[in-house]
């Protein structure tokens, strides 16, 4: 009896309770697809949050460093310095000189401040020694974790074009925040070229000649906490300039450190607006033959992002806050200057 109990076989119709029907699997690889398909935006959601939380971590850092550097020199850091050179985009900027307040002071100590950014470059414009070599090293602070443009800048608009080494695209470390010069807008949305600094972050003063480049340079107005006169928590300081563009070289220098892109606003658009030219189609991959590069300059310098709704600032304050892309263009003009005289 032990032998036949032993060896009794399972009968076919018990032996398929064991096993999945084909329906059965099906079943179940559907449900969990639609689990993942559920999950799948929350978790880039919680991934993208915490990116936008390192962000505003970065410019409350930065903000400590432009304080320190108030508390040090006695007023916020300029825009951008003359230096030597007649041409704006081969002078250090304020980005370059808040270094030591973000403990970089080994990487600024090499700065030579008495000669230009590209100094140092070969003729295929790369850093081999100098300031250019300084100015292709990535410094963390300045990188947004939602940018995916984190590689070496490489871009003719360091030089005016017709200036000696144009056509050779210099390589930079890219800067994905920028300091905030001015408006350039009015409440109703015209261009205002004389609304030129305005802003918290002011660079030197260009001088126009006959030609394309400035001639000179009036130095930066020193300009102190004091000089905020809408309140240092009604204005913005910094904020980012994500670069749109996908070209290599680039046609616009946004977003390097050593010469300290700022802001300047020349349009009525919001933030995060996406020109459809071949310049700046990295974000959408969209390209409208009736722009021209004359209409999409007007939107070198602006509030732009990679975070899906809208845009990281600092205000002078200290303070970081989340922009959204639905704020109104008036309110983004009130931000950007420090004294006239409304809040936003």
């Amino acid at each position: 009896m032990l032998c036949q109990s032993t060896s009794r076989r399972l009968s076919p119709t018990r032996a398929s309770l064991y096993a999945f029907t084909l329906v059965e699997l099906l079943v179940v690889i559907a449900v969990i697809g639609v689990l993942i398909a559920l999950l799948l935006p929350a978790v880039q959601a919680a991934r993208e949050a915490a990116r936008r939380m390192s962000c505003s971590n970065n410019l409350k850092q930065l903000g400590i460093a432009v304080h320190n550097y108030h508390d040090t020199l006695g007023c916020l850091p300029p825009g951008q310095i003359s230096g030597t050179a007649a041409d704006s985009c081969t002078n250090f900027g304020w980005a370059a000189l808040i270094l030591p307040f973000i403990e970089q002071s080994n990487l600024g100590a090499q700065l030579d401040f008495t000669t230009t950014i590209i100094d140092g470059a070969d003729a295929n414009g790369v850093g081999v020694s100098g300031n250019a070599r300084i100015g292709a090293t990535l410094v963390p602070s300045f990188l947004c974790p939602s940018d995916q443009d984190r590689g070496l800048i490489r871009c003719d608009d360091f030089l005016t074009s017709g200036s000696a080494g144009w056509g050779s695209p210099y390589e930079r470390a890219p800067a994905h925040y920028s300091g905030i010069c001015s408006e350039r807008i009015t409440v109703q949305g015209a261009a205002d070229p004389n609304n030129g600094r305005l802003g918290v972050i002011v660079g030197a003063n260009p001088i126009y000649g006959s030609g394309s480049a400035p001639d000179s340079f009036d130095p930066p107005p020193r300009l102190g906490l004091e000089s905020i006169l809408d309140g240092t928590s009604n204005t913005a300081m910094i904020a980012e300039t994500a670069s749109y563009e996908s070209t290599d070289p680039k046609q616009y220098g946004n977003g390097q450190w050593i010469s300290g892109t700022n802001i300047f606003r020349k349009n009525t658009e919001r933030i995060n607006f996406v020109p459809q030219c071949e310049h700046f189609n990295g974000k959408s991959g969209a390209i409208d033959q009736t722009w021209t590069c004359t209409e999409c300059s007007r939107y070198q310098h602006d509030f732009r992002s990679w975070h899906p709704t809208g845009a990281s600032a600092l205000y002078a304050d200290g303070s970081a806050h989340f922009l959204s892309d639905t704020t109104a263009v008036e309110t983004l003009g009130r931000l950007c200057n420090r004294q006239d005289g409304e809040t936003p």
